[in-house]
């Protein structure tokens, strides 16, 4: 029976709702009230939570399932944020499903807003704005455009970084887009492994840029950030080559894409004082190779457009705007680290 059937008759569907735990003791409560508390109400919540912690987490889940029979705790040794996520899908009884990681927490109407996305446009993956929080403040861009997309135009928007990304936490799925989907373990970088193959499985994919769900920022070392950077960029040349034979016209949109995820390893690099011009030449060579087509690409900005010809031409000078910009990001923004970042390295 179609979901506007059930509508018809007043019968809501049921949301099933991921989400992975492990040591987030500080976090994790705000995170079950933002869930048990959606205006959203036929929900099934499955807490995949990492077991031997040496905090709370496991109590707390356990005593949240007493008091909604709603949720449905999951335990085992954490193996993975991919594991946990298999572990959840294998649980979903649902007919959607979306995913909040247990650090972070969604506004009161997220899956609201996200199920009537997607009904309202008869699509197949929903989507919203983010915030981001820092422990000193929030950063958002508030807007209620709503754009209803092919994949083509979703990956092109992906490409060119004007709105969402891979990442699960800001979606809702129809269950039937995860049929014979299962996340790679003991890889890293899992939601860009699976992310571009549930887009491309889509029909239609709607994005609503109203803010709904809350991301808690983590600082982590920048080794850790070297190793990710490397990881999803081995990841993006996955995606590409997915996107490039199945949509050739976004050719453009692809080179620029990998151009600049290329220069982020360099830029991470040099923030952290572990570029090496001899490691790192592959990547400088990249840019050189293919940043001509970058400059010659309407739809860029001038400011990403200086960025490529100082990785071409004046990577001294580069490094030096690129601290510089950090410096007066952190003076402004301060991210989590401790148990979050801990949460991260051991789960990712």
């Amino acid at each position: 029976m179609g979901s506007h059937i059930w509508r018809r008759f007043g019968v809501q569907e049921k949301i099933s709702i991921i989400t992975i735990i492990y040591k987030v003791e500080p976090y994790l409560s705000q995170c079950i009230e933002s869930l048990i508390n959606q205006t959203y109400e036929n929900l099934e919540i499955i807490l995949v939570v990492g077991v031997g912690g040496g905090d709370r987490c496991e109590e707390i889940c356990d005593e949240y399932a007493r008091r909604d029979p709603r949720i449905k705790v999951m335990k085992s040794p954490p193996k993975g944020v991919a594991d946990a996520r298999n572990r959840g899908l294998l649980a979903v009884t649902g007919d959607y499903i979306g995913f909040v990681d247990g650090d972070d927490w969604a506004s009161k109407d997220m899956f609201s807003y996200l199920y009537h996305l997607m009904e309202e446009n008869r699509g197949d993956i929903a989507i919203c704005g983010k915030y981001l929080e820092y422990v000193n403040g929030t950063d958002c861009s508030y807007e209620r455009t709503v754009h209803v997309m092919t994949p083509e135009e979703a990956f092109e928007m992906i490409l060119y970084q004007e709105g969402f990304f891979l990442h699960l936490w800001d979606k809702l799925f129809r269950k039937e887009i995860f049929d014979n989907i299962q996340f790679p373990v003991e890889e890293r970088i899992e939601d860009r492994r699976i992310g571009y193959q549930l887009l491309g499985r889509a029909k239609k994919i709607i994005y609503g840029r109203e803010p709904k769900i809350h991301f808690r920022v983590s600082e982590d070392s920048g080794s850790r950030v070297a190793d990710n950077l490397v990881l999803s960029l081995e990841a993006d040349k996955e995606m590409c080559a997915y996107i490039g034979k199945r949509f050739p016209k976004l050719k453009e949109a692809v080179d620029y894409f990998l151009v600049y995820e290329t220069i982020s390893v360099i830029q991470n690099n040099m923030l952290f004082g572990t570029y090496n011009k001899e490691k790192d030449r592959k990547y400088v060579q990249y840019v050189k190779k293919h940043g001509g087509a970058v400059l010659k690409n309407g739809k860029v900005s001038m400011g990403i457009k200086g960025k490529v010809l100082l990785s071409m031409f004046s990577l001294r000078l580069l490094e030096i705007l690129t601290k510089k910009r950090r410096k007066k990001s952190l003076e402004t923004f301060i991210p989590y680290s401790g148990l979050t970042l801990n949460k991260r390295e051991e789960n990712n």
